[in-house]
């Protein structure tokens, strides 16, 4: 019995170790404003290594979002890619930090450009610890200059078996839904207290871009269905 015991709180330690997460981002929400007269802007996250070992990091870009003739490229701790470049790895050092950055690049200086990028990021001596980091870039559109709404708004339930509510929504003027892939499903004009239906969805993990009054997408959540 006492060797059965041993064994248990041996597994369950064991377990308990690999459920810890072995690094940290510092942000999984990143939204900057692109005017078109700029031809890089950037949007920067901070990674960390929580632990005294070695760690091997893979990153992978999904364009979910872009103007066509816009680009997005990253630069990792090691090197920047080129736009082509979706995947990579890298190592980091026990308890280190370094700055991962993601480009978007409006070289012609298309009015009205905007993307929806998502970066995955996942330890691959781990591969149930990632997480996923969503950054926006948003055009000011027709010059307004005004401030960005607070990326507050929360939705729940999440995840769901048919739809959501939005909270901390009283900027939100349009909701977009749209697959991993890029495909939009849905769009509705935001109202008060309104449910936003999946039900004719298959399940998975939809992303959720909220537009301001002036039309511009200020947050992106990640809804999963099931």
């Amino acid at each position: 019995m006492r060797i059965t015991t041993c064994l248990a709180l041996s597994l369950l330690f064991a377990y308990s170790l690999q459920a810890q997460p072995t690094f940290s981002v510092s942000a999984t929400e990143v939204w900057k404003i692109a005017p078109h007269t700029e031809p890089d802007v950037e949007g920067h996250i901070t990674i960390t290594n929580l632990t005294n070992q070695t760690q091997t990091i893979r990153w992978t870009r999904t364009e979910v979002s872009i103007t066509q003739g816009c680009y997005s490229q990253v630069c990792d701790l090691n090197l920047c890619y080129t736009p082509p470049v979706s995947t990579r790895t890298f190592d980091m050092q026990p308890y280190e930090s370094g700055t991962i950055i993601m480009h978007f690049l409006n070289y012609d200086s298309i009015v009205g450009a905007e993307a929806v990028i998502r970066l995955k990021l996942t330890n691959e001596n781990q591969p149930s610890d990632s997480t996923v980091v969503t950054f926006l870039f948003t055009s000011p559109l027709s010059g307004a200059h005004q401030p960005l709404p607070a990326a507050i708004v929360k939705a729940y339930p999440n995840p769901t078996t048919d739809g959501f509510w939005l909270a901390q929504a009283d900027e939100v003027r349009a909701v977009r839904v749209l697959t991993l892939s890029g495909h939009q499903v849905g769009r509705w004009v935001a109202t008060p207290g309104q449910y936003y239906s999946l039900a004719e969805q298959p399940t998975g993990i939809y992303l959720i871009v909220l537009e301001d009054a002036l039309g511009r997408a200020f947050q992106a959540l990640e809804v999963a269905r099931r």
